[in-house]
């Protein structure tokens, strides 16, 4: 696509459409339904429409599943600096998140956190790492810095429910950094395939941010 097409330059607008949609998602369904069914059925929405149908419509079946499949390889002499980052942005939850937390951390909700952390991690990348990449591969600020701060920005969506403890600000930030991060590793390997791995990880020693709590408070026996 040449960057007069009209779905690629449909690319630029996307950030402002996903943040104005999923803000409205969450309010509505949090209204009709709670807050925790609403918050669960916001990032339903999120990941099957916007990190998952619309980067299929752009590059089909195959194209969304290439975006796995690395054009480069990460773990290369002169790649060391990117291997350091991701390894310290994964054990920097370890250390942060997951140890000082895990002893008082109900075994459900840690249970509950592997898939939904899963989930979440590689949904968020195929579209902000994976797509953006893909569609604009030589394009710094196209490929990498933009999408990192629709990505910093999209989170403003979920904490209109539940506002990070952190601050709404900070966790916007902190997002973007990560998703920064996250960006050069898929910009010099032209995958999001470790960037995956690693949001995945951080997701669950994160216990799954705000999106597994909400469904272990809809469990019975919790």
């Amino acid at each position: 696509m040449e960057l007069t097409d009209p779905r690629r330059c449909a690319l630029l607008v996307l950030p402002i459409v996903l943040l104005a949609s999923t803000a409205l998602v969450f309010l509505l369904m949090s209204q009709w339904l709670g807050k925790e069914p609403g918050y669960l059925l916001g990032f339903l929405f999120y990941w099957l429409f916007w990190c998952l149908f619309v980067p299929w419509v752009y590059l089909g079946t195959v194209g969304l599943s290439s975006l796995f499949k690395e054009r480069r390889p990460l773990f290369k002499k002169e790649n060391w600096l990117l291997v350091v980052l991701l390894l310290l942005t994964t054990v920097g939850a370890l250390v942060m998140y997951f140890i000082p937390n895990v002893a008082h951390t109900p075994l459900v909700l840690t249970l509950i956190a592997i898939p939904v952390a899963t989930i979440n991690g590689i949904c968020e990348e195929l579209l902000w790492r994976g797509f953006y990449v893909r569609v604009f591969p030589k394009q710094v600020w196209l490929g990498l810095i933009y999408p990192s701060i629709g990505f910093a920005l999209w989170h403003l969506s979920p904490q209109l429910i539940f506002p990070a403890p952190s601050g709404v600000f900070a966790l916007v930030g902190s997002a973007f950094f990560l998703g920064l991060c996250y960006g050069l590793v898929a910009f010099k390997t032209g995958s999001m395939k470790w960037t995956g791995l690693s949001h995945s990880l951080n997701g669950i020693f994160a216990f799954g941010g705000a999106i597994a709590p909400s469904i272990f408070r809809l469990v019975p026996s919790s």
